[in-house]
């Protein structure tokens, strides 16, 4: 049972010869749009963001982006006029080709891309006035392609290149394209040069060439976003001389800028949070002959908690009164969040906290595990209050803490330790460094010296960008101070993790799933057994995979130099026929209503409720709600039916909801009696008797009406001297003429019981329960 400790609140070969630009307009989607985008690495991501954002590319469909099709000359000319920017007339019908027509139901919509091509002096077509918009451009193409648009033609006819994979007269493009890495070889060593090229490939090829690319013209800004609680990142379509350039921001002030190193892009770094709205920033310094876009918007968002993870990496801790464990929470930016103190924790073993070893970005709990027996499990759970994000992790106890025995007149620090061992890490994976000696300072470095009280104050995670070795030690006044603590790390980029094309849940049986990899070069392995796959567990994927039954495809890609992937884990199950959702029929029964149930699954059982708030079981023997339908029944208007169809083989039937709304019938009677006046004839008086439907004239005259007036117990009968109907506008009232009631006593009830008056049609006689009305005297 767990305890609560605290709750803690602290182009094909185009013959390229124009020039090169890129849009700077910024579409809609991103590679969050398209499913088989969202397993990629922050890098690559990042690449296709930016193509995808600048209305470059776009998906196969709403939701795929289709990373390994292969595209043809007519998707090709589309791409290459969007990226050297050249204008297109879009309402164009005719082509100069003779095998490029409008009505292609294929490749018909690149006709204008292509003409532009064309009119600029980017390509004169295939031959013999053709242009073949259906052929597949290669992947030596596409090198040479991209050499050209960076005008290192020379360069690479000054190379050679002995790859049997690639045509004599592309070894020169091939080799330039590999030594600017624009591409890159297969795993293998090879180029594959006259392989077809996929979208991935010209996409991330076309990604580096933009980097290189000095476009001609004046300089403007593509694009700002938030990058980070504190940060803001502005691109520009060319580099910036940043030795005049500035950049100012709306709604906030004192931005350091950091400029990158190709000048490109500045990121501008404030020292407060950013609190949320919408920022102007704006590019000055430079001529203004020399800017055409100076500002953009950035739409920026508070700070949320988006994960928390523990720091403390191994599984099993020592059986210690003071193990140390370490979390932090991470932000939608991928940042460790600042002054994370509003969370709740628990945990299954006694455990306290010490001020002395919190930091801004991380909290360590210290849980005695000295009472637990080894191989023993305990539990941690770590809430943040604010976005209800919780993280919890199993440990095991382990041997008891040895502490080795100090000959010594004075106690030594215990030396530091780092929540990451020595070893290949990702970049940007945070270190932290703990210390089991109560108030003790840790000192540490990262350049290989050794460390000493005037190295840095450990304070915070260290963040690992490149190969690194820290060195730490533990001091503490009046003790000896610890021993050196030293990790190495080096860098390692891991696979990207494979994606399926389509979704888990239920799908019809024989349905095929396609997997695919962002890692260009990665193997993809599979199971279906739901066993975890690896390069000795499962098949290669070379296909896809046919759903006959209820199954679990996981997959991991593989590739040599980098970490194997994630496991990607999707289900599927074979869909039922469902039974047809039940239909009501509503009928008017004197003042009630009767209710008929029906659903078109023949042999089908209806349950239903009738209290609006619980859904009908099929178990109506233990649900004293539910009733098995087996005939029309009885509610009153205003009920709520809820009512489910089963039949067995069959997924139920959704949940029929009907709102019960008939009128009852109206019958007539008498609804008001008041007073109007005096009559004209001395002594009497008026008053208006109002029916709830209009009445037969002669009834209305002839009819019996008793008036009475009391007061208190004492009851007068008032003289009723004639009865007429009210006319036109008026049927369903009848004036009473009676003995005077102006000097009536305050608070004297006066009323009227009616007997044979009829309706209009005579259909209907005023009965008893209905007859009755009056008024009290003001």
């Amino acid at each position: 049972m767990k305890k609560r400790i605290l709750i803690f609140t602290l182009v094909a070969l185009l013959g390229l010869n124009a020039a090169f630009s890129f849009p700077a307009n910024v579409a809609a989607k991103t590679s969050a749009d398209f499913e088989d985008l969202k397993a990629l690495d922050a890098a690559t991501k990042a690449k296709f963001d930016a193509m995808i954002s600048a209305g470059i590319f776009d998906g196969v469909s709403d939701t795929t982006f289709g990373l390994k099709d292969e595209m043809n000359r007519a998707q090709f000319a589309k791409v290459a006029a969007l990226i050297t920017g050249i204008e297109v007339n879009k309402d164009l019908k005719t082509s100069s080709f003779s095998d490029v027509t409008a009505d292609d139901a294929a490749n018909g919509y690149a006709l204008p891309f292509i003409e532009a091509l064309k009119t600029a002096g980017i390509t004169e077509g295939y031959g013999e006035g053709t242009y073949n918009p259906a052929g597949k451009v290669t992947k030596e193409q596409l090198a040479t392609f991209l050499v050209r648009l960076l005008g290192k033609d020379a360069e690479a006819k000054a190379k050679t290149g002995d790859d049997s994979t690639v045509s004599d007269w592309a070894q020169g493009y091939v080799a330039e394209a590999l030594s600017l890495k624009l591409l890159e070889n297969l795993p293998d060593g090879i180029f594959g040069g006259k392989a077809n090229a996929t979208r991935d490939l010209l996409l991330t090829g076309a990604y580096e060439a933009k980097q290189q690319y000095v476009p001609i013209g004046k300089v403007s800004i593509v694009e700002a976003k938030q990058v980070g609680v504190k940060k803001i990142n502005v691109t520009f379509n060319k580099a910036v001389d940043s030795t005049k350039a500035g950049l100012s921001v709306t709604k906030a002030e004192g931005a350091q800028i950091d400029w990158a190193a190709d000048k490109r892009s500045a990121t501008l770094i404030f020292a407060k949070n950013l609190e949320e709205g919408s920022y102007v920033i704006t590019l000055s310094g430079l001529d203004a002959a020399d800017i055409d876009k100076s500002t953009a918007t950035v739409s920026v968002t508070a700070e949320r908690v988006t994960k928390i993870e523990f720091l403390t990496t191994s599984d099993t801790l020592p059986s210690s009164s003071r193990v140390p464990i370490q979390f932090r929470a991470i932000n939608q930016f991928g940042e460790t969040v600042q002054d994370f103190l509003e969370f709740s924790l628990y945990l299954s073993v006694a455990a306290f906290t010490d001020s002395t070893s919190m930091t801004p970005t991380t909290f360590t709990v210290f849980a005695d595990t000295s009472w637990s027996s080894t191989g023993e499990k305990f539990d941690i759970e770590v809430t943040d209050l604010v976005s209800g994000v919780t993280a919890t992790r199993t440990y095991i106890v382990g041997d008891p803490e040895v502490v080795p025995q100090v000959v010594s007149t004075s106690k030594v620090v215990a030396k530091p330790t780092a929540s990451v061992s020595s070893g290949a890490v990702t970049v940007g994976t945070s270190v932290s460094l703990i210390n089991a000696t109560q108030g003790a300072t840790i000192y540490y470095t990262t350049d290989g010296t050794s460390p000493n009280t005037s190295s840095t104050v450990y304070s915070s995670q260290i963040t690992i960008t490149n190969a690194m070795t820290i060195k730490a030690i533990a001091v503490k006044s009046g003790m000896t101070n610890s021993s050196v603590m030293t990790v190495s790390y080096t860098i390692i980029e891991q696979a990207a993790t494979p994606t399926a094309n389509l979704a888990g849940g239920a799908v019809a049986a024989g349905t095929s799933v396609s997997l695919s990899n962002a890692t260009q070069g990665a193997t993809i392995y599979y199971t279906t057994d739901n066993s975890d796959p690896s390069p000795t567990n499962g098949t290669i994927y070379s296909s896809p995979i046919t759903i006959t039954n209820a199954m679990t495809i996981k997959a991991i890609a593989v590739k040599s130099g980098m970490t194997n992937s994630e496991v990607m884990s999707v289900s599927y199950t074979i869909a039922q026929a469902q039974v047809a959702t039940p239909t009501a029929i509503q009928t008017d029964s004197n003042g009630s209503v009767q209710v008929e149930l029906s659903t078109t699954t023949s042999d089908a059982t209806i349950y239903y409720t009738t209290d609006g708030i619980h859904d009908p079981t099929t178990n109506p023997q233990t649900d004293p709600y539910t009733v098995m339908y087996n005939g029309p029944f009885y509610v009153q208007t205003g009920s709520t039916i809820k009512a489910i169809a089963v039949k067995t083989e069959m997924a139920n039937s959704n949940i029929m909801t009907e709102q019960i709304t008939v009128v009852p019938t109206l019958v007539l009677s008498a609804n008001s009696l008041e007073y109007i006046g005096e009559s004209n004839i001395s002594g009497r008086s008026l008053l208006k008797l109002t029916f709830s439907k209009n009445v037969d004239p002669t009834s209305a005259a002839d009819g019996n009406y008793i008036v009475l007036a009391q007061g208190g117990m004492n009851i007068q009968p008032v003289f009723l001297h004639s009865a007429t109907w009210g006319g036109i506008d008026h049927e369903n009232e009848v004036t009473l003429e009676v003995d005077s009631l102006a000097g009536i006593a305050p608070g004297t009830y006066v009323s009227v019981q009616v007997d044979n008056v009829k309706t209009t049609d005579l259909s209907e006689t005023i009965g008893n329960g209905h007859n009755n009305t009056g008024y009290t005297v003001p």
